[in-house]
């Protein structure tokens, strides 16, 4: 834990930080009533200060509150700091999601609204087990964090878990492509584009006879876009899909295979072989119509959801997210979403250090640099 005269790496540069935030910092902290009133915490960029030092320093509320006074920040006690923290949440995960749109995060998306949902795992300080597990849904169309929930390790992953607002789309990973799971958004009148396994979404032909996926699958030759009527049936009911799919290149497949392998070899055993077959592929279910989403969109709005996902794991190597305390819902957003801005503003200022000019300012304006988004493939 830190020493509060000891403050976060970039502190000292804190009018540098100020200016790599989003243009629309004030604006935004009032539309969003993180910023209601100026006593104490007198600005936009002082609560994105307050927040940080809570999240990057893990500290308790009364040490944040005693060196926010310390730096003349303002006097705060440690409820005050709470009850700030609590109202700023929803804003610091626009930050967020503001920051990575401006640095290159693609937000090409159909004309309707289209959420990300998935799941992190986080441990209590000196724990090396599952202590929490952290919900998180994305509109990425509006670049809000529309819901997230702290859960215990009993807390598994399902599309049950968010509500649907009629004719929105769910976009989510194969630990979401289960069969109750998505009847659930298709009984509310809502949309999936969800990747799934070999084993978790058992599917049908539409004139419900048994689909063996790998035989569909194999068919396909490199670059080739698989686009097939399917169906998956729930307490006799038959939901109508289209299964999207494409054959990975020879390199990502080794990788995928490789990962397979090692994971059996921790819990001493050997990959199945038919698993090692299907890592070759990339499988995703959806009930739009081929006019509504073309086989090529579901795939880029799917690897759209890889980048992302990509983007905060990098993020989570940067900063571990092993100091959380709170148990409070809204504290626990803005401790996690001030964790997430720190190690975004810790990674752009260790990729611009060949550009450090000892007189503080370049002489010359350059481009701007973006936050390059992770090959999925990697």
């Amino acid at each position: 834990m830190r020493d509060m005269h000891n403050p976060p790496a970039f502190e000292e540069d804190w009018p540098v930080v100020l200016g790599m935030l989003p243009p629309d910092l004030e604006k935004s902290a009032l539309a969003m009533l993180a910023l209601q009133r100026h006593r104490a915490v007198g600005s936009a960029g002082d609560l994105v200060r307050l927040a940080l030092a809570y999240g990057l320093c893990d500290w308790s509320l009364r040490q944040t509150a005693a060196w926010a006074q310390v730096i003349g920040l303002g006097e705060l006690s440690d409820v005050a700091v709470l009850n700030r923290l609590r109202k700023a949440a929803p804003w610091l995960g626009h930050l967020v999601l503001s920051w990575l749109q401006q640095r290159g995060l693609p937000t090409q998306v159909p004309g309707v609204r289209v959420r990300l949902v998935d799941a992190t795992v986080i441990s209590q300080p000196g724990s090396h087990g599952l202590d929490w597990r952290v919900h998180l849904s994305l509109d990425l169309a509006q670049l809000t964090i529309v819901s997230l929930e702290l859960t215990g390790p009993e807390g598994g992953e399902s599309l049950r878990r968010y509500p649907v607002t009629p004719g929105e789309i769910l976009l989510a990973d194969r630990g979401y492509g289960t069969r109750e799971g998505l009847a659930g958004v298709l009984d509310a009148e809502g949309h999936v584009v969800v990747r799934i396994s070999r084993h978790n979404c058992p599917l049908e032909t539409r004139g419900g006879r048994r689909l063996e996926l790998l035989d569909l699958l194999e068919t396909l030759t490199l670059g080739e876009l698989g686009d097939w009527p399917v169906q998956m049936r729930v307490r006799d009911r038959g939901y109508a899909l289209r299964l999207v799919a494409l054959r990975h290149t020879p390199e990502a497949t080794r990788k995928a295979q490789k990962k397979l392998q090692q994971a059996a070899a921790k819990r001493k055993g050997q990959a199945d072989r038919r698993t090692l077959r299907a890592a070759g592929f990339t499988c995703v279910l959806t009930d739009l119509s081929a006019a509504a989403l073309p086989a090529g969109s579901v795939l880029e709005l799917y690897r759209l959801r890889w980048q992302i996902e990509i983007v905060f794991k990098q993020l989570k190597g940067i900063l571990h997210f092993d100091g959380l305390r709170a148990k409070d819902p809204q504290l626990v957003q803005a401790y996690l979403f001030a964790k997430l801005l720190g190690a975004l503003i810790v990674h752009e200022l260790s990729r611009s250090a060949p550009a450090f000019f000892p007189w503080g300012y370049a002489l010359f304006p350059a481009p701007p640099q973006s936050l390059a988004l992770a090959d999925p493939m990697d």
